[in-house]
């Protein structure tokens, strides 16, 4: 993992993981650069060459840092590295952020305002919704049902990845201990976080289907989020 260094201030950073991103994530840089913050790209060696395009627009974002790793590690680990490299760099809130385009950035603002521990953009409460087709809204509610009656989570959408955590969180979570890859992440996150106590609100987002390029969540992620559910219920320590 070698990461890009580049000037920095200010005390919020966004994470995005990113694998062959190249026609969104310039799209994605700009919308979030028009914040007062810095966007941390984790790219898994694209070999689209969204690493190079982040590598240029470096040139125009003092804010914009890239760390570059060897191949497709997963999107838990990507998260995981981005979010040690903000606290690294004096973050004190962190936020995920899709690169697909699919969470909006000018949520932000509303998101980094928000007086919780953990703010979640929700499809899932009022003025949320998503542009999916009926198949997939059942699948998606059916998922959150399920993981906030099984894992007791005071929340509305427990799978959504557009997230902000307090420094406190990540910390008192330990990211080293989190067992969970891929997708799974997020609810082992959640889970964790309110075993401990950390306040959770929600933000109503609306989440756009990707526009260009191809969808990471394949079925055999589906089939891990529901093992690691039962893995994290029948767990004695948080």
């Amino acid at each position: 993992m070698v990461p890009t260094e580049v000037p920095h201030k200010g005390l919020t950073f966004v994470v995005t993981g990113t694998y062959n991103e190249a026609t969104n994530i310039q799209t994605l840089i700009q919308e979030v650069m028009k914040h007062d913050v810095h966007l941390v790209v984790v790219d898994d060696n694209s070999p689209d060459g969204t690493a190079v395009k982040v590598k240029e627009l470096q040139q125009h974002y003092k804010n914009l840092h890239l760390i570059e790793r060897p191949g497709k590690l997963g999107y838990g680990t990507a998260y995981a590295d981005g979010f040690r490299y903000s606290i690294e760099k004096g973050a004190t809130k962190i936020v995920s952020i899709d690169a697909d385009l699919s969470h909006d950035p000018k949520i932000l603002p509303e998101m980094i305002s928000m007086d919780k521990d953990i703010v979640i953009g929700s499809r899932y409460i009022p003025g949320g919704g998503t542009s999916w087709t009926l198949y997939r809204r059942i699948v998606s509610k059916g998922a959150n049902t399920l993981a906030r009656l099984f894992l007791g989570l005071p929340v509305r959408d427990v799978t959504s990845g557009y997230r902000l955590y307090k420094k406190a969180v990540l910390e008192a979570i330990e990211l080293d201990k989190v067992k969970s890859d891929g997708y799974s992440f997020l609810q082992e996150i959640l889970y964790k976080a309110h075993k401990k106590g950390f306040s959770i609100g929600e933000v109503a987002i609306f989440f756009q289907d990707r526009r260009e390029g191809q969808s990471k969540l394949s079925k055999k992620e589906m089939i891990k989020f529901f093992f690691n559910l039962v893995r994290l219920r029948l767990s004695k320590h948080a």
